[in-house]
């Protein structure tokens, strides 16, 4: 249970990290692509506007770098649109009408024939839109008295840079989530310690209390025993004894329980056949059943063989037969199955029966769980048994689920 809470603790922090980093670098990137455009349908209709390209006066060129500027330019001034529009790889193509080309200027685009740019602008009228891309081509079409004039410019340069500069942010969040996942990794460990030590202590209480209550109910039952023999059958021996066995059952699944959620250091780890097992638990249950009119039948595979805690396992497939038994209705059927599936053993105990709620599907494995108190209690049930089942294919790393249709049946499924 520790575990788990420290992998909920590092899969919070580290999904939130990622969600906000990608919020933020998709932000950026609409941000920096929007700004880029606007700069460039800026100058795209500037030169739409002188109607391709004018050459700046040379007196202006100088009074503008001569002649310090009063006040800051503002980010499209002319004089700043011009010397980007002479630096910059811009085309434009004029059509008349009948969108017939009659005037094609690709000279700062040397990579670009005549014919290429023709294509670009006829591809760009086709879309129906005034301004768009067209490849890594940025275009805005403008109407004009002799027809259509259609104006280019390259972002190549500008996409490279922002790809760069989004791999390098990539670059950057890797780094840092190695290092935020290790941190995480140290804090939660931090953060769950008053929960693992408030579990410690309820676990070492269980296992302490249940051990002390051992040594009253035996000599409750053995006085009883000599009482019997004394005076002869009597009810209230017979409501004591009753009870003191009940007791002593309660106190076996809470030392089994104490047991189980120990971990993994008090499994005795062997290669073991898990399929005779199995079998061989199934088979004392045979009589059983045969008392509780209920139909007892199995499907167990030959030989698999599986590293692991005999004990416990034999305990595990003991649990949930008995609680198959329990549940199904008298003349009801009790199916156990062991089967590989791929190169895990699946392990299903099946019943006929009244069914579990699917609401409760999760809840039946909580500790003093049960769903029907007053049939549990017809049954001799404490809630703890599932409990137990649960704690130990956890420590075998495997899991166990239920499925079930209400009134018909349930089956218990072990992969482990």
């Amino acid at each position: 249970m520790i575990k788990k809470l420290q992998f909920k603790f590092v899969a919070v922090t580290m999904g939130s990290l990622i969600v906000i980093f990608l919020l933020v670098l998709l932000t950026l990137n609409m941000f920096m692509r929007n700004q880029n455009n606007q700069f460039t349908d800026q100058q795209l209709q500037q030169v739409a506007d002188e109607d391709g390209f004018q050459q700046a006066p040379k007196n202006e060129t100088r009074q503008t770098e001569e002649a310090p500027p009063s006040s800051p330019p503002s980010a499209f001034s002319p004089a700043q649109n011009r010397d980007a529009l002479r630096d910059g790889r811009y085309f434009y193509v004029k059509l008349d009408a009948s969108q017939q080309v009659f005037e094609v200027d690709a000279e700062r685009m040397f990579d670009f024939t005549e014919s290429e740019a023709e294509a670009y602008a006829l591809q760009a009228l086709k879309t129906g839109k005034a301004s768009g891309t067209v490849d890594s081509l940025r275009y805005l079409a403008v109407e004009k008295d002799y027809g259509t004039i259609v104006v280019f410019a390259q972002q190549s340069i500008e996409d490279r840079i922002l790809s760069q500069l989004i791999q390098t942010s990539l670059l950057v969040a890797g780094i840092a989530f190695v290092v935020l996942f290790l941190l995480s990794l140290f804090l939660s460990k931090w953060a769950v310690a008053p929960v693992k030590d408030a579990f410690d202590k309820q676990r070492r209480f269980i296992s302490d209390a249940s051990h002390e209550l051992k040594t009253p109910l035996t000599i409750i039952s053995a006085n009883t025993d000599v009482l019997e023999s004394q005076i002869g059958e009597n009810v209230m021996l017979y409501q004591i004894k009753n009870q003191t066995n009940r007791m002593g059952k309660l106190v076996q699944a809470l030392l089994s329980l104490a047991r189980a959620e120990e971990g993994v250091s008090n499994i005795v780890m062997t290669q073991f056949n898990l399929s005779k097992a199995v079998l061989g638990t199934t088979l004392e249950f045979e009589s059983h059943a045969f008392e509780e009119g209920r139909s007892l039948s199995y499907e167990v595979a030959e030989n698999i063989l599986y590293t692991g805690d005999e004990t416990q396992l034999r305990q595990l497939t003991a649990i949930l037969i008995d609680n198959a038994i329990k549940h199904s209705d008298r003349g009801g059927r009790v199916e156990v199955s062991l089967k590989l599936v791929g190169s895990r053993p699946l392990l299903t105990v099946y019943n006929t029966g009244a069914g579990i709620p699917e609401g409760e599907r999760e809840q039946i494995f909580d500790r003093f769980y049960r769903s029907d108190a007053s049939r549990s209690r017809e049954t001799g049930g404490y809630g703890l048994g599932l409990a137990i089942a649960r704690s130990i294919a956890e420590a075998h790393r495997g899991k166990i689920s239920v499925d079930s249709a209400a009134g018909q049946w349930v089956k218990f499924i072990i992969s482990l």
